[in-house]
């Protein structure tokens, strides 16, 4: 306690030294607290757009399918398996998909497709697809009865590239799961735009049924996408379902050469193995932020460090007389240190506090991406980033600057401390030192 007030006397003697020193720690707080919860938002959002469209946070194939995807990899599905899936406490909705490669076009152009065969209702529960329909409308929750053209909602990029648009007919290529080539008309009802670029430029939705009917599965699908509550524990959610589903967590080291039951047999995967470059670049990012992190610290110490020395310079003297009548080092040393960590915690919680004003702002109202570029967005590892990103509050956020600052402060007080605690009275008090 009586270091304490010292430290504070001190400082408080130093005003102007202390107080430039106080302002740069707590401007470097505030700023790791802006950048912590801004850079949180930023990653959690290049996640939600990698996986909300098109993988989802976990996928569930055949081991074969996931290993290469073919026509003919598909498995059964019935309405007690999605009711399986569905009682996972984690899992918010869930969405089979068949999917097929091809071309779609018109007399004058073509393109290789990506086909997707959906339920309208569970998909538009499961992504945000349906939500973002740019023109026209999304798939009807039934599909139309023969001979009526089957409905097909086109990805923007397709769209484009085909110059076609609402009410447009196209005609559909494909090979089927019994090895025959389906094919079919099919009206462009709408067109979307889902924030994921490798999505819309290959992208063509059909119904589920109208997709099956196509490519012969016979009511068979090749995956089915979940949708979880928390992103981060996908791994977690993965293993639960596969142990409700009796089903694999990990793919053999080599799909191919393993028997046919294996091969059948169904695998759970997160969205971390199911998008491994996202997930290493997650952590390159982590690792890079770690460095700036380290070289905000290192200026905040600097400035403690100065501060400090000057201070424990300009009172020799006064630690000269202080040794003289009687005063021990290791209470010279317990007093300066004493003064690093009032300045660091007076700092970090003020820079804390600040931080946190800032960010809450950037939480609620959220960061407008239009300041950095001229065109409104752009598009990173795929995904599209466009309106705003909001910055994440958490107590990772809020007590890590402080308690970091602080040992920062413990630290750069070390050696002002030590070369204080020190000094020889009297050739100090003569100044001959």
């Amino acid at each position: 306690m009586i270091s304490a007030k010292i430290g504070f006397r001190n400082l408080a003697r130093n005003r102007w030294r202390s107080g430039l020193t106080l302002g740069g720690i707590a401007l470097s707080v505030a700023f790791m607290v802006w950048i912590l919860g801004f850079m949180e938002g930023w990653m959690g959002e290049m996640v939600r757009g990698a996986t909300a469209v098109e993988t989802g946070q976990v996928q569930i194939h055949t081991v074969a399918f996931a290993e290469a995807p073919r026509a003919y990899r598909s498995f059964p599905l019935d309405s007690a398996m999605l009711d399986t899936i569905r009682s996972v406490g984690e899992v918010q909705a869930v969405t089979p998909r068949v999917r097929f490669y091809g071309l779609v076009g018109h007399e004058e152009k073509s393109q290789v497709a990506q086909i997707l065969g959906v339920d309208p209702t569970l998909e538009s529960r499961t992504t945000p697809v349906a939500r973002g329909i740019t023109e026209g409308r999304w798939l009807a929750e039934t599909p139309p009865d023969y001979p009526a053209p089957r409905e097909a909602v086109l990805g923007e990029g397709v769209a484009r590239q085909l110059r076609v648009g609402e009410g447009d007919e196209l005609v559909a290529f494909f090979e089927a799961a019994d090895g025959s080539l389906g094919n079919d008309l099919l009206q462009v009802v709408g067109i979307v735009r889902t924030g994921n670029s490798m999505v819309d430029r290959s992208a063509v939705y059909l119904h589920l049924a109208d997709a099956q009917f196509l490519g012969a599965l016979d009511g068979e699908v090749h995956e089915l996408v979940v949708k979880t509550d928390d992103l981060t524990r996908a791994r977690e959610t993965s293993r639960a379902l596969a142990a409700v589903l009796g089903a694999r967590t990990e793919m053999p080291e080599d799909a191919e050469e393993v028997p046919d039951e294996v091969k059948n047999a169904l695998v759970v995967r997160p969205w971390q193995e199911i998008l491994p470059s996202v997930s290493q670049m997650l952590t390159v990012s982590k690792q890079s932020y770690f460095m700036t992190y380290i070289l905000i610290y290192l200026v905040a110490a600097v400035g403690i460090l100065n501060t400090q020395r000057m201070s424990a310079l300009e009172r020799k003297r006064e630690f000269g007389v202080l040794m003289a009548i009687g005063m021990r080092p290791r209470k010279m040393f317990r007093m300066i240190v004493t003064e690093s960590l009032v300045l660091g915690s007076l700092g970090g919680i003020l820079g804390t506090a600040l931080g946190l004003v800032v960010t809450w702002y950037h939480s609620v109202a959220g960061l407008d991406l239009g300041l950095f570029t001229d065109k409104g967005g752009f598009t990173w590892m795929g995904v599209a980033f466009t309106g705003k990103i909001y910055a994440i509050l958490s107590p990772t956020i809020i007590f890590q600057p402080v308690v970091v600052m602080v040992f920062v402060a413990f630290l750069a007080g070390l050696w002002p401390a030590v070369k204080s605690a020190r000094i020889e009275p009297a050739p100090t008090i003569a100044g001959r030192t």
